[in-house]
């Protein structure tokens, strides 16, 4: 199967529309996402020592 890669710039992906249900990531728990996490084969939960290595991104920052 060939897979089909499309490029987007910035501008195109602010003006595209998210499916992020917001009122039902507000509603989960930290248990509730610990449990989904654990479910995921996919996921990785960071180990203490992995955490203390992670970096604050800046949200704001226009430099990308």
């Amino acid at each position: 199967m060939k897979e089909r890669i499309v490029r987007r710039t910035k501008e195109e992906l602010k003006k595209m529309k998210g499916n992020t249900d917001h009122v039902y990531v507000g509603n989960t728990s930290d248990k509730e996402i610990e449990r989904q996490v654990e479910n995921d084969p996919d996921s990785n939960i960071p180990t203490e020592e992995e955490l203390k290595k992670f970096k604050p991104v800046n949200k704001d920052d226009k430099s990308e």
